[in-house]
């Protein structure tokens, strides 16, 4: 990842990582390591995905493959779109119109999570009060700022 830590791969993956949705209608494979990994604690995300969290991890559009079933895409704020599996409703993606090659993946729908762990916290001033933050993890209170 660009943080320094190794994207591993697990045996058998030839060089890539693979993911998909609950029901298994929609499968994906990351050709390239992921950008970086984040909790994302602002209420889209929480709501999107029924969790106090959602983690994502960034990458090049062009490493991201679907392999098998269509994202079905919905518009969820004038800047962005997220996608899930139009079968079992699993949330797979959310594009920033801003960057639209970049990709954020649901780190949780990755078939192995651990090889993506978050290196960030994002809007925890939004956050459900009952989280606790790791302290490990740079966090900031909205968007990141630009480096």
């Amino acid at each position: 990842m660009a943080d320094g830590r190794s994207f591993a791969r697990a045996p058998g993956q030839r060089g890539s990582v693979l993911g998909g949705c609950l029901c298994g209608a929609v499968r994906y494979r990351l050709t390239a390591e992921p950008k970086v990994s984040v909790n994302c604690h602002c209420s889209m995300c929480r709501r999107h995905s029924g969790a106090a969290f959602l983690t994502y991890a960034a990458v090049d559009r062009a490493a991201f493959q679907i392999e098998r079933g269509e994202l079905a895409p919905y518009r969820s704020s004038a800047d962005a779109i997220r996608s899930h599996c139009a079968s079992c409703g699993s949330p797979l993606t959310f594009v920033f119109d801003a960057e639209p090659e970049t990709v954020w993946v649901t780190v949780g729908t990755l078939d192995n999570p651990d090889l993506a762990a978050p290196v960030e916290n994002w809007f925890v001033r939004d956050k459900a009060q009952w989280t606790r933050l790791d302290t490990a993890l740079k966090a900031w209170p909205g968007p990141p700022e630009p480096s």
